[in-house]
């Protein structure tokens, strides 16, 4: 692991000291951690899903702002000898499901895969989220304060989150377009990356959806937990309580 670039809100790392061979890049963007410390830095994740790529590139929000603390512009002018002449991927689990979102409207990325991504978690916008307030808090300039008009028509996203627990507040915000997947695992909650990577199917999956062989029917035979697309034009959820 090499840094690339740090200062007070982001920290990037790149797997490799240099590119390697292929024309696939993977931006990896990561979430808020399990340190209740704001000074504490966010453990880069997802290391082996891009294995086979030319590089993968982990950008940490290390103040856990949901980007409204970052440079984009001069996040972008770091990345972009890396971006060059490649195809550029995108991935993230909750706060890095939102960034790598987010990230596709601002550079050409193919492919996003997001776990349990927020919508938003602005108070405003969704009033009865009631997580990682110690974090939302801290925010003072909501430049990014959801992902309203933030899905770009060129990219495809896969978003895979639980129904169980008080996800259901962000998932059902999602727009719905040909390009995105909205994908519900009935028996699980925020955890949803958790489990895959404990049963070994976390790495597969997110490969098909970068390879572009992601189906429901492949996932439900490769997945012990078992899952759907959100049904167009549903409402809301009745909340299921508790987490697997």
């Amino acid at each position: 692991m090499r840094e690339l670039h740090s200062d007070d809100s982001v920290l990037i790392q790149t797997r490799d000291g240099e590119d390697g061979p292929g024309d696939r890049l993977l931006l990896s963007f990561t979430g808020i951690g399990h340190g209740k410390s704001v000074g504490r830095v966010q453990k880069p994740e997802f290391p082996s899903a891009g294995n086979g790529f030319a590089n993968t590139i982990f950008v940490t929000d290390i103040t856990r702002s949901w980007g409204n603390a970052l440079d984009f512009d001069a996040i972008g002018a770091v990345l972009a000898p890396h971006m060059e002449g490649r195809e550029v991927f995108a991935l993230g689990n909750s706060m890095g499901g939102f960034l790598a979102v987010l990230a596709a409207q601002l550079w050409p990325i193919r492919r996003v895969v997001g776990f349990v991504p927020q919508f938003s978690v602005r108070p405003k916008v969704i009033p009865k989220e009631a997580r990682w307030s110690e974090y939302r808090a801290a925010i003072s300039d909501w430049r990014y304060s959801s992902l309203q008009d933030r899905f770009s028509p060129e990219t495809e996203y896969f978003l895979f989150s639980g129904r169980k627990g008080p996800d259901w507040r962000q998932w059902r915000r999602f727009p719905e377009a040909p390009n995105i997947s909205n994908v519900l695992f009935s028996d699980l909650g925020h955890g949803v990356a958790k489990h895959l990577k404990r049963t070994g199917v976390l790495n597969p999956i997110i490969a098909a959806c970068f390879e572009g062989r992601f189906s429901l029917a492949w996932l439900n035979e490769t997945s012990p937990f078992k899952a759907e697309l959100r049904a167009p034009k549903s409402g809301g959820p009745t909340p299921r309580p508790g987490r697997r």
